[in-house]
């Protein structure tokens, strides 16, 4: 149940959308809340286990706050959909998503803005029904640059080959439009082998699909990922077939998931975002919103990469903020992503 504090949020028109936050009635009790939910992709994989870590610092850091996490045990559209109209019946102040499906959340979170509750996105640029979406940094840029680091390794030359975690999903999909046009930009000698493939964000699907292609493709030199199972379900394969120097997978991943293959060669660079980060900012932007205060370009939401953003506007007329939180991990530079016990910071 939400606690409320008074205020009156202005309508805004998003989208050819207006959205009306109700007037919040005031309590005499000290510890009033907003009430801010995060309902990530799925639960128990190591990537929404770290975003855990920035939505209950942040909640720790705000005592007017009761931030916490949900998801659902599988990557289902209408899995996530549930959890959300749950929220709206509960009556939270702010709800947090990071989509599996953007299309199929649009009727839930128009539900939930008629209900007087604020809706945001994280890794959905293209969203509608929001007040704003939290993107890590500019995703054709990050295509880019992953495409730069795995045509060095490939000595500019050769047959590649893309993959979703979802075909629906528009960060991952823009991350490969970015990567197809830069090897079109720059580098003429590299090929795909076929359209993108999607693994679902399952780990075993992506070494079965990996398995596939290496078998169809013999050719294919590297592997890139979009989703975090990619990258170790890639590799997994290489080494079966002892590819190893001679194919290598690439991608979005964390070194706790992939850095074993790092080590091996199997795979040859991740790169990331830090998640807790990430849901940090999602929530700092619902808090700042309930609060009336304003997020423009230049605003400090208070975690790395994020202390001088930029703010733009999508296809739809909804607020899109954009960080400088890239990072890259390789074989040279993995032991700095390790506690002294050895153990995987992330």
């Amino acid at each position: 149940m939400k606690k409320i504090v008074a205020l009156f949020l202005a309508l805004a028109v998003i989208g050819g959308m207006v959205f009306a936050g109700g007037q919040q009635e005031s309590s005499a009790a000290g510890d009033d809340q907003f009430e801010i939910v995060m309902v990530v992709k799925l639960e128990g994989v190591a990537w929404f286990d770290n975003m855990r870590l920035g939505i209950e610092k942040f909640n720790a850091e705000h005592p007017d706050v009761n931030c916490y996490q949900i998801g659902a045990d599988t990557a289902d559209p209408a899995a996530q959909v549930a959890l959300i109209n749950d929220l709206v019946a509960k009556g939270v102040d702010a709800i947090l998503v990071v989509p599996n499906d953007p299309e199929s959340l649009v009727p839930v979170f128009k539900k939930a803005n008629d209900a007087g509750i604020l809706t945001f996105t994280h890794e959905a640029s293209n969203q509608k029904q929001i007040s704003f979406d939290v993107e890590a940094f500019d995703n054709d840029a990050y295509g880019r640059h992953m495409a730069d680091v795995m045509a060095e390794w490939m000595g500019k030359e050769g047959v590649w080959q893309p993959f979703v975690g979802h075909l629906t999903s528009p960060t991952h999909n823009q991350w490969v439009d970015g990567e197809v046009a830069q090897v079109a930009d720059k580098y003429p000698n590299l090929k795909m082998a076929t359209d993108r493939v999607e693994d679902q964000e399952n780990q075993q699907i992506a070494y079965e699909k990996s398995l596939e292609l290496l078998k169809t493709y013999p050719e294919i030199k590297a592997l890139m990922g979009s989703a975090m199972s990619t990258a170790p379900g890639a590799a997994a394969a290489i080494e079966e077939k002892g590819l190893i120097g001679k194919v290598a997978a690439f991608g979005t991943c964390l070194p706790s998931v992939a850095g074993d293959y790092l080590v091996s060669g199997a795979a040859q660079s991740i790169h990331f975002w830090v998640p807790a980060d990430a849901g940090y900012v999602t929530a700092m932007a619902a808090y700042k919103t309930l609060k009336g205060e304003e997020i423009v370009d230049g605003t400090d939401m208070g975690a790395t990469g994020y202390h001088n953003i930029t703010v733009e506007k999508n296809e739809h007329g909804n607020s899109i903020i954009y960080g400088q939180a890239w990072v890259d991990v390789n074989k040279d530079n993995l032991d700095e992503w390790k506690d002294a016990d050895g153990k995987y910071k992330l």
